[in-house]
C-alpha cells in the first residue's frame, strides 16, 4: 500500500475534513457581517427623523467604523460554531449537523429580537439597549409601562419577516453546506482537531477587536461629535452582552456610609462652600486660548524645586520660573481613567472604580471642553495612543471636543512607540495645528511616553536599567518634548494671547525612594501644576495652597469668568480665603489633607492605617463625608 493511498479505496484527501468545517466557519462569520449592516440600516432607517439634519452625512461613516464592533460580534457567534463542530469532530454527521441546528434555531431567534428590541426602546429611551433591561424584565408592571411608548404592533411584524428572512438566508449561505460534513478518518482525525484548534485561536483576533493593545470598546466605534452618528455605529448584541458584563461587576450599593445623608450633605458643603467670590486674578486678559498638557505619571518626586531628584525635568524647572507654580496639589486618582475624569470633570476618584469606563455614567459628568466650547472656544484633543483606551475616547468626543487626535492619525513612521506616537511627534502635530486654529482655543493634550514600559526614542539620560531608572529617563525625555514645545510656542503670533497649564493625571510609587525608606501616600499623590503663557500678569509666582486635581476645572473656568456651577466636587483654589484641603480615594479607602495634618483611612478595616502626628478625628469625618457623599453621586449616575 503506497503512502495517502488505501487498500481498496480512493486516496484520502488530507485536510479535506478540516477545509469543510473552515469553510462553514467563514460562511458562519461572513453571514453576520452582512446581516449586522443590514441591522444598521434598519436601526436608520427606523429613527431617521431623530439625526439631526446636520450629521445627516456622518451616517455613511458609521457602517465603516461600526464594522469592526460588528466583525467582533459574528466572531463571537461563529466561535459558538467552531466549539460545536471542534468539540464533535468524531461523532457521527448527523449528530453534528443536528446540535448546528439546534444552535442556529437559537442564535437565530434572539439576535433579530435584541435587534428589534433595540430599535423599538431606542425611541422613547435615547439609547441603545444596555443591561438595564433585565430590571424592566425583573419588573414586569414597569416593563408594561414602558412598552406603551413602543410602536408595538408594527415591530412584531417586523419581528416575524425578519426572523423568516433571516432563517432562509441562513439556510441558503449556510446550512445547506452543512451536508458536506463527515466524519474524518481515524488517519485525519488528529489533524483535524489539531487544525480547529488552531483555527478558533484566529478567531480570537476578531473577538477581542484586533492584535492592538486595548481590546474592542464602545470607544473603538465612536468617531465623531454626533450622538446618534456614534450610537448608531454600535452593534445592538455586542453592546447589551458587553454592558450586562460590566453591570454585572458594578457596585450597586454604597458600602461607605458612616453617617445620614444630611450630615454628609453639610460637610460636603462646608468644604466646597457655593459661594461667588472674585478670585485672585493671574490673568491679563479675559479670553485666552488655552492649552491643557496633562502628563502622564508626573509626580514631585521628580521636580528638583519640590525635593524631587534632579536633573530629571530640567525644562520645567526651567518655566516654573516664568508662571504660577502651584507647589501642593494632588492627584485624585492612581490611574489615567481616574486621573482624566478628576481634571476634565472635576470628579474625584472613586475607590475599584473609574467612571470613566462606565459610558452612561462618564456621559452625565460636566467637562471643561463642552464648558469652554460653550463660551465660544475651539477645542481639541491631543493623544498618541489607542483613543479606545478605558473608553477614552467616547468620554472625550461627550465631552465637547470638536477634535479628537489619536494614534489613528499619525503616519506608521511616527508611531514609533509601543503605545503610538512618542510626545515629541505629538507635540510637533499640535504646534503645527494650532496656528491655524480659530480662536480662541481649549486644547488638551495628553502625553504617554512616561507610562510602562519607559520606552524612549532618545538615548537615556541616567545609566542602569531598573524600573526607577527606566521611569526618570521616560520624564527625562517627555521634559525635553515639552521643553521644545513651549520654546517654541513662545515664538507664536498667539503666544502674547495664551495660558498653559501643566498638570500630571496622576503620580507615582516611582523612583523609589534613595534611602529605600517607606513613603507616604500623600508623596505617592504629590504632583506639580504650572500655568505658563504670555496670558499670565504675573511670573514666577508660587501659590502654596493646598489642592488636588478636581480643583483644577473650577480654578481655571473661576478665572476665566465662566460660572463652574457644576463642577461640583472641586474648590477655586485662587480664591481669597480659600480653606485649601485634598482629598482622594485610596484603595478601600481615602485621604484627607489638610494645613493641620493628613491621615489614610482604610474603610475595610475601619481604621486609621496611616497618618500625621497632628491629624484629627476631624480628618476622618470631612474624608468619610466626602467619600460617602461621591459615591453615592457616582452610584445615581
Amino acid at each position: 500500500m503506497s503512502i495517502g493511498v488505501a487498500a481498496n479505496g480512493p486516496a484520502i484527501r488530507w485536510g479535506a475534513a478540516w477545509r469543510v468545517r473552515a469553510g462553514l466557519l467563514v460562511r458562519t462569520l461572513a453571514f453576520w457581517m452582512v446581516w449586522f449592516a443590514a441591522a444598521r440600516a434598519l436601526f436608520f432607517a427606523w429613527h431617521w427623523k431623530l439625526v439631526p439634519v446636520g450629521d445627516r452625512g456622518l451616517v455613511a461613516q458609521s457602517f465603516w467604523y461600526g464594522a469592526r464592533m460588528d466583525l467582533s460580534a459574528a466572531a463571537y457567534f461563529t466561535a459558538l460554531q467552531w466549539l460545536i463542530i471542534t468539540a464533535t469532530v468524531a461523532l457521527a454527521p448527523r449528530i453534528v449537523r443536528a446540535v448546528l441546528f439546534g444552535s442556529a434555531l437559537i442564535t437565530i431567534f434572539f439576535i433579530p429580537v435584541i435587534t428589534l428590541t433595540d430599535i423599538g426602546t431606542f425611541g422613547p429611551w435615547r439609547r441603545r439597549l444596555d443591561a438595564s433591561i433585565w430590571t424592566y424584565l425583573a419588573s414586569p408592571r414597569e416593563a408594561y409601562a414602558s412598552a406603551e411608548s413602543i410602536a408595538l404592533g408594527p415591530l412584531l411584524g417586523l419581528l416575524g419577516v425578519v426572523l423568516v428572512t433571516t432563517w432562509w438566508a441562513y439556510g441558503r449561505t449556510v446550512r445547506r453546506y452543512e451536508r458536506e460534513l463527515q466524519r474524518p478518518p481515524p488517519a485525519q482525525a488528529a489533524f483535524t482537531a489539531l487544525a480547529l484548534l488552531c483555527t478558533g485561536f484566529l478567531l480570537g483576533i476578531p473577538i477581542r477587536g484586533g492584535v492592538q493593545w486595548t481590546p474592542i470598546n464602545e470607544s473603538t466605534v465612536f468617531f465623531s461629535r454626533s450622538e446618534m452618528a456614534n450610537l448608531g455605529a454600535l452593534n445592538a448584541p455586542w453592546y447589551l452582552l458587553s454592558s450586562t458584563l460590566a453591570q454585572s461587576e458594578a457596585p450597586t450599593s454604597n458600602p461607605y456610609v458612616r453617617m445620614t445623608p444630611a450630615d454628609a450633605a453639610a460637610v460636603v458643603d462646608s468644604l466646597y462652600p457655593q459661594v461667588v467670590i472674585a478670585p485672585q486674578t493671574v490673568l491679563r486678559l479675559a479670553q485666552p486660548n488655552v492649552i491643557l498638557i496633562i502628563w502622564e505619571s508626573l509626580t514631585a518626586k521628580v521636580i528638583e524645586r519640590l525635593g524631587g531628584r534632579a536633573g530629571v525635568t530640567p525644562q520645567f524647572d526651567r518655566w516654573t520660573h516664568h508662571g504660577v507654580f502651584f507647589d501642593s496639589v494632588f492627584a485624585s486618582g492612581e490611574r489615567s481613567a481616574q486621573g482624566l475624569v478628576s481634571i476634565l470633570s472635576g470628579f474625584p476618584s472613586i475607590p475599584n472604580e473609574a467612571i470613566m469606563t462606565r459610558p452612561r455614567k462618564a456621559a452625565s459628568l460636566p467637562q471643561l471642553g463642552a464648558a469652554m466650547r460653550g463660551d465660544g472656544y475651539r477645542t481639541s484633543y491631543y493623544y498618541g495612543g489607542e483613543l479606545a483606551f478605558a473608553n477614552m475616547k467616547a468620554y472625550v468626543l461627550h465631552g465637547g471636543f470638536d477634535r479628537v487626535t489619536g494614534v489613528e492619525a499619525f503616519a506608521p513612521d511616527e508611531r514609533n512607540s509601543k503605545w503610538g506616537a512618542h510626545d515629541h511627534v505629538v507635540f510637533g502635530r499640535a504646534l503645527r495645528e494650532l496656528a491655524h486654529e480659530q480662536r480662541p482655543f481649549f486644547s488638551t493634550i495628553f502625553t504617554l511616553s512616561s507610562h510602562e514600559p519607559f520606552e524612549v526614542p532618545v538615548a537615556p539620560a541616567f545609566p542602569g536599567s531598573d524600573e526607577s531608572t527606566k521611569f526618570m529617563n521616560a520624564h527625562h525625555y517627555t521634559d525635553a518634548s515639552l521643553g521644545q514645545f513651549l520654546d517654541s510656542a513662545s515664538r507664536q503670533p498667539w503666544w502674547d494671547s495664551t495660558l498653559i497649564v501643566i498638570i500630571a493625571d496622576h503620580g507615582s510609587p516611582l523612583p523609589a525612594l534613595r534611602s529605600g525608606a517607606d513613603e507616604s501616600v500623600p508623596d505617592r499623590h504629590h504632583v506639580p501644576m504650572l500655568w505658563v503663557g504670555g496670558a499670565l500678569r504675573v511670573r514666577d509666582t508660587v501659590v502654596h495652597r493646598l489642592g488636588a486635581s478636581v480643583d483644577l476645572a473650577p480654578t481655571l473656568l473661576g478665572q476665566l469668568g465662566i460660572r463652574p456651577d457644576r463642577f461640583r466636587w472641586g474648590q477655586n483654589i485662587l480664591r481669597p480665603n480659600a480653606g485649601g484641603f485634598a482629598y482622594f480615594a485610596h484603595n478601600d479607602g481615602f485621604a484627607f489633607i489638610d494645613r493641620s495634618g493628613w491621615l489614610v483611612f482604610d474603610e475595610r478595616s475601619g481604621r486609621t492605617v496611616a497618618r500625621s502626628s497632628a491629624s484629627t478625628a476631624a480628618h476622618v469625618r470631612r474624608g468619610g463625608a466626602l467619600l460617602q457623599a461621591s459615591f453615592a453621586d457616582y452610584l445615581t449616575r
